[in-house]
């Protein structure tokens, strides 16, 4: 007999530049793992029989935090994992690119360039508009010889497409170890070497560590925090790829970079996500 389970799910005013804070509210009333969507922007989690005074302090709490809606349903036990897995399908990314998961069959054409994943807890499926900018932006940059880092690489699937696409030396980072541990999994199924670190921005490399190309796919405010490590990594003439923007931060992103000597080379723009190309 399968188990009932409570879905609770706060309909936001907008898509929030950083989901953490939302995140901390379900899981301080025990709700881990929420769900987030961007159209309607919503966040949602699961509980097993959960008292009644949880249920209405997590509502009053999301209502105090600004949410416009709130839903609580029952729903019966699934097979989360199976439900998830029906949706992420091989898909076509920019004009070479291909991200299949492991579990879907796929028949490649000649040109074309194919990550293989399982993003097991990490972020990084190619089917969010951030990711997607990313290796849109990477076929527009010679990775030809070049040295790498990748600063919160999730699932790898940036730090795979940069080996592919000929980097010499390729190491990524993240502060969630599962995540790492998940990248060097994709690296493996997908025939190629990357070095990866558990930390954040770039604490896990030496002083003095240069690259020729960063790749951050990360929120706005961390941008903005990294911009002048990333203007001291970055070797003159190289690139800084950045994503994970919503576009009414943007402005202050760009000046963050433009402040500490980047220029804008590219610009994508996705529903209301942005990623930009940077020459330093």
């Amino acid at each position: 007999m399968s188990r009932t389970w409570t879905r609770i799910t706060a309909t936001l005013p907008s898509v929030p530049p950083d989901w953490s804070a939302w995140d901390e509210i379900f899981e301080s009333e025990g709700l881990n793992g929420t769900v987030q969507t961007d159209k309607p922007p919503t966040i949602g989690g699961y509980a097993y029989q959960p008292e009644s005074e949880t249920i209405t302090r997590l509502t009053e709490r999301l209502k105090e935090f600004g949410a416009v809606q709130i839903e609580v349903a029952e729903e019966p036990e699934q097979d989360w994992d199976a439900v998830w897995k029906s949706f992420f399908k091989p898909r076509r990314i920019g004009k070479g690119w291909v991200v299949r998961p492991t579990w879907e069959e796929f028949e490649a054409q000649p040109e074309d360039r194919v990550l293989v994943l399982d993003p097991g807890q990490a972020f990084g499926t190619g089917d969010h508009p951030t990711t997607r900018m990313c290796l849109a932006l990477m076929e527009g940059v010679d990775f030809s010889g070049k040295d790498v880092i990748d600063v919160g690489c999730g699932s790898g699937i940036l730090s795979v497409g940069a080996v592919m696409l000929g980097a010499a030396r390729v190491r990524g980072n993240d502060v969630e170890k599962a995540s790492v541990e998940t990248a060097e999994e994709n690296a493996a199924r997908n025939g190629v070497d990357v070095e990866f670190f558990t930390g954040k921005g770039f604490e896990p490399y030496e002083d003095g560590v240069q690259a020729d190309i960063v790749l951050s796919n990360i929120i706005s405010a961390a941008l903005i925090h990294l911009s002048p490590d990333a203007a001291a990594v970055v070797r003159p003439g190289g690139t800084w790829l950045v994503s994970g923007i919503i576009d009414q931060n943007w402005p202050d992103v760009l000046t963050a970079a433009e402040r500490v000597g980047f220029v804008l080379q590219a610009q994508e723009q996705e529903d209301q996500w942005i990623a930009a190309r940077f020459l330093r």
